[in-house]
């Protein structure tokens, strides 16, 4: 059966289009594509006849595009872009491979960034795209070579390997206790201003039931989607608050927060590698293993990396 869709106009049309129409100018567009301005002025009649459309409104010393092209050269422009970027990075004179890393907004600030260059000084044959989420992936990780995601470790159908093993902790500035009594009794601990990351499966109120204050709804002060945010407010002396372990050991160890309260909770949670169901390439089994190595000294590390398992 013969195909009813139309074929694309000639390339040579469209390159000239765009580039007159981005420049508003047949003569720069022609010194752009390094051909005579009547070239372009033929290619771009030339699309207009393949389209049965009119592109420009032709004046004296400027072009004008009518509203089909305003409306095509983004498509052109975006078009051509990706195009030259796939082209460069696959066979340009940069032949590093391009890793592209999916993670929380928390763990790049907080972990990853002050880390990175040491990736690049042990592998300077790749460059890292990252890509932060608050949330993370609920179906197939595609637009990155990997994730690393707060979670449960129930990712359907991917290659998942647990990092971290972390416990629960209140903290506070020093300011803040400074200003405020932080009695050993949860209950009391009611009547002062509460900090808290928003989706966090255990919460102030997990925390209270699991020293026996039962039925309450701890209204927390301030609520951050974040890990990052909410240990700034802390830091900043805005109340206590109720964090995963993970994020906190820079901050304590500078002093910036202490432990307010002994009583620590351990996670259900963790920070998770999370790979697309297929063999590992070069660029990620290398970040892996780097991974592996600045972690092994954390002390919320799960252990050393087993082979991946799939969900």
């Amino acid at each position: 059966m013969k195909s009813s869709r139309k074929p694309l106009p000639p390339l040579n049309a469209l390159k000239a289009f765009e580039a007159a129409a981005r420049l508003r100018s047949l003569t720069r567009a022609a010194e752009e594509l390094h051909v005579t301005q009547g070239a372009v002025s033929q290619q771009v009649k030339l699309l207009e006849q393949y389209l049965d459309t009119q592109l420009f409104y032709r004046k004296p010393r400027k072009l004008e595009l009518t509203d089909a092209a305003r409306a095509y050269l983004p498509v052109l422009t975006d078009s051509f872009n990706n195009l030259l970027s796939s082209t460069n990075e696959l066979f340009g004179n940069d032949q590093r491979a391009l890793l592209t890393i999916k993670c929380g907004t928390s763990f790049i600030h907080r972990w990853l960034m002050p880390r990175l260059n040491n990736f690049y000084q042990q592998h300077p044959e790749f460059r890292i795209r990252l890509m932060s989420a608050v949330w993370p992936s609920q179906d197939e990780v595609e637009e990155a070579d990997l994730e690393i995601s707060n979670g449960f470790g129930n990712w359907a159908g991917m290659q998942v390997e647990r990092l971290t093993r972390e416990h629960w902790q209140v903290v506070a500035s020093p300011a803040f206790i400074q200003r405020n009594l932080i009695p050993e009794d949860p209950q009391k601990l009611l009547a002062l201003p509460l900090i808290s990351t928003i989706g966090d499966r255990e919460n102030w109120q997990v925390w209270f039931r699991k020293q026996g204050v039962m039925n309450v709804m701890p209204e927390p002060i301030l609520e951050s989607d974040t890990s990052t945010m909410a240990i700034d407010a802390a830091c900043n002396g805005c109340g206590l608050l109720l964090t995963r372990s993970f994020h906190l050991r820079p901050v304590l160890a500078s002093g910036q927060l202490v432990q307010a309260h002994p009583f620590t909770l351990t996670s259900s949670g963790a920070h998770y590698l999370v790979l697309p169901n297929k063999p590992p390439s070069a660029k990620v089994t290398a970040f892996r293993h780097w991974l592996k190595d600045q972690l092994t000294d954390h002390q919320d590390y799960a252990g050393s990396i087993q082979e991946l398992e799939l969900i």
